[in-house]
């Protein structure tokens, strides 16, 4: 047993724990956790970066920054980091675990004896045809990691609807521990960069990358007429340089009097600018009802509850959607014939992922019950029980 003294506080079973983010977006569901491990006195090696495009540690080293609080001592060194950590870790940390570089970071660690933690980006606050196919892949990997934080007993409840195996906790979502406090100097910057000042109203259009959008797009075109309010957008990760979207992007912005936000790490503070959110529900209204944001949804007017039962898009060889792809479920998987696919889809997936969507649309006006079925806490303290969960 180790003893290790933090800020006048005994820490028993002090923790080696690794922590790797390879894009803006899954930093910004590990930077509490980063602070967190520090805080309670742990050694921590984490090593990250704020690009909002993948980044890979070893092969773009150049746009990664090291955090260690220990010296650093060639103890263990990292093939698929190509690091020397200065312990051997008890924990691996990541917020993403089926695709590379993680899953090769992944399983180097747990063939050398480390546990895997893996934090739930997403809020999994509803279920469709997609949902349970990515459940099917992500259960490939289920007996890899050790726990999935998620952020609430309805996350947890939705994934067992759509079939995961994995052995997940509630304990909140640390991405709005720390993110959504910007300091003022921060946001008065970004309101010079985006030219968003205080005369009119700010309006924050959420993408879509699944079905609906188009759909959804034609409304933020009827939105964007009102010139007397200015608008932002804020893409899906990684959209504005996927092959399917470029085009909306370049050479111009496909929606007129509009400013897409390309730097994922100006999204928060474009949160607190913008007056107004519009979209549909998902896991990013979660930092609107936070905020205590005017929230506009088109769930209902899209006819969402009933398109979330219809399978048929994964079935589609093209459309508007990243999930409108057959052809990648079909190779995702290894299937040889369609009847494969539909087998993963059976009428019992539908009549369960009904009940539980229900709590969802039954209370779209209902901010407090919405922002439960996000987060069970809501206290900013994700992280802390995290990190307490680590040392069970």
């Amino acid at each position: 047993m180790s003893f290790f003294l933090h800020r006048k506080r005994l820490i028993i079973n002090m923790l080696n724990v690794v922590v790797i983010a390879t894009d803006a977006k899954g930093l910004s569901s590990l930077n509490s956790v980063i602070k967190e491990i520090s805080k309670q006195g742990h050694r921590l090696f984490a090593m990250v970066t704020q690009e909002t495009q993948l980044r890979h540690p070893v092969y773009q080293k150049q746009d990664f920054q090291i955090l260690c609080n220990v010296p650093r001592t060639n103890k263990w060194f990292s093939n698929t980091l190509q690091e020397q950590i200065p312990f051997d870790p008890d924990w691996l940390i990541v917020a993403r675990e089926r695709w590379s570089p993680e899953n090769a970071i992944i399983e180097e660690f747990r063939d050398r004896g480390s546990k895997v933690a893996l934090v739930e980006p997403n809020s999994w606050i509803l279920n469709g045809a997609e949902s349970r196919l990515e459940t099917y892949s992500r259960n490939r990997w289920a007996d890899k990691i050790d726990i999935f934080f998620m952020g609430s007993q309805h996350g947890i409840d939705q994934q067992r609807a759509a079939g995961f195996v994995g052995h997940m906790r509630a304990v909140g979502n640390p991405k709005y521990d720390l993110n959504i406090q910007v300091p003022p100097e921060q946001l008065e910057q970004l309101r010079e960069v985006y030219s968003a000042s205080d005369d009119k109203e700010n309006v924050l259009l959420f993408s879509l990358v699944n079905g609906q959008r188009e759909n959804i797009n034609q409304i933020f075109k009827k939105y964007v007429g009102d010139q007397s309010k200015k608008y932002f957008y804020k893409p899906y990760p990684g959209e504005p340089f996927d092959g399917k979207f470029a085009k909306d992007y370049k050479p111009h912005f496909f929606l007129p009097y509009t400013l897409p936000i390309l730097d994922e790490k100006h999204v928060w503070g474009m949160f607190e600018i913008c007056d107004t959110h519009v979209g549909i529900l998902s896991s990013i209204v979660h930092a609107t009802l936070l905020k205590g944001k005017k929230y506009i949804d088109h769930s209902l007017e899209l006819g969402l509850p009933e398109k979330y039962l219809d399978f048929s898009g994964v079935f589609q060889e093209g459309g508007p959607g990243l999930e409108n792809n057959r052809a990648m479920w079909m190779r995702s998987f290894g299937f040889d014939h369609v009847s494969k696919l539909k087998a993963l889809l059976p009428d019992d997936y539908k009549e369960r992922i009904e009940k539980t969507n229900k709590k969802v649309w039954d209370n779209l006006q209902n901010p407090e019950v919405l922002l439960t079925l996000f987060d069970d806490y809501k206290d900013g303290n994700a992280a802390k029980r995290k990190v307490n969960e680590l040392q069970r």
